[in-house]
């Protein structure tokens, strides 16, 4: 019994020491994959860090770079002695290739360098424009040509010799064309009169032959064109006859010895209308004299105040 009792416990304490060291094994693993992940991690922070250490710099030379390329096109026309102290302080490698690797001068920054272009760009803007005196823009000789800015665009169509304008001329108020005789005009071409009238006539024939409703209106409202315009050309002529007659009663008064007497416009009107009835019927002045007489009274009667009603039942 008392041998299978220390079996007992010698095997006992052989499992708590396997049990011990399994225990170390794995913690001796888990901090062997700590310590792993930590050095990934640290690594993965460097490569990070460096990328961005390099895009710094990287953004730094392009925005330098592009600052000086501006600087440069603006430059485009600084004189000689200023851009032989720029290449001094910058160096000429620098100066002409922004692409090289660029170094550092010796007592001289960077900023340095772009505060004095900044500084001399400034000074051209103020000397750029530079004004001539009359001094400056005399000539030895009154024939030589004189001096012109190269900087004025020239005209692509010049006078070279100065030419006499052309004069244009209107028939109707030139001498040259003579006076208008309106008698004679009218006497020349009177001819036109009588195409009219038979242009008049065979369209009333060919109104009267058409069947066509939509051809009936069309030559109706040409011909009622042609026979308005006729009726206003005979009322034209009647009251420049009527004109006329006057003048000729008024220089026939002038001889006698009478001061002349302009007509106004008022009494040209009164003459047209007594002319007018003269030559209409007693009938149709007493029908156009009535119309005008209810005319009138319409009028009137709008004036008038109405009747009140207590007056009425009065």
């Amino acid at each position: 019994m008392a041998f299978k009792k220390r079996e007992q416990v010698v095997e006992s304490d052989s499992e708590e020491e396997r049990n011990r060291y399994e225990s170390d094994e794995e913690e001796q693993s888990d901090n062997e994959l700590g310590s792993e992940d930590e050095e990934d991690s640290e690594e993965e922070d460097e490569e990070e860090e460096e990328e961005e250490e390099e895009e710094e710099e990287e953004d730094d030379k392009e925005t330098k770079a592009a600052q000086l390329a501006k600087l440069k096109r603006d430059l485009a026309h600084v004189s000689f002695e200023q851009l032989a102290e720029i290449k001094g302080k910058m160096g000429m490698k620098e100066f002409s290739n922004d692409k090289a690797p660029k170094k550092k001068t010796a007592g001289v920054s960077k900023e340095q360098i772009l505060k004095d272009l900044k500084g001399a760009s400034k000074k051209l803007k103020k000397t750029n424009k530079v004004k001539l005196t009359k001094e400056d823009m005399k000539r030895e000789n009154k024939h030589k040509p004189m001096e012109v800015s190269s900087k004025r665009a020239v005209g692509r169509y010049r006078d070279v010799v100065a030419l006499p304008a052309e004069k244009r001329r209107d028939p109707r108020f030139d001498k040259l064309s003579g006076q208008l005789n309106q008698d004679l005009f009218e006497k020349s071409y009177n001819f036109l009169n009588d195409y009219k009238k038979s242009e008049i006539d065979m369209l009333k024939d060919s109104l009267k032959k058409e069947r066509d409703p939509e051809e009936q209106e069309r030559i109706k409202g040409l011909l009622l064109k042609m026979v308005s315009a006729d009726k206003f050309e005979q009322e034209k002529k009647r009251k420049q006859q009527l004109i006329r007659d006057r003048k000729k009663q008024e220089a026939e008064l002038v001889k006698e010895g009478k001061t002349p007497y302009f007509l106004k416009r008022s009494e040209k009107r009164k003459l047209d209308l007594m002319d007018r009835y003269q030559k209409m019927g007693a009938k149709t002045v007493d029908r156009i004299l009535e119309k005008r007489r209810k005319r009138n009274t319409t009028k009137d009667r709008k004036h008038l105040p109405f009747n009140r009603r207590s007056a009425a039942t009065d």
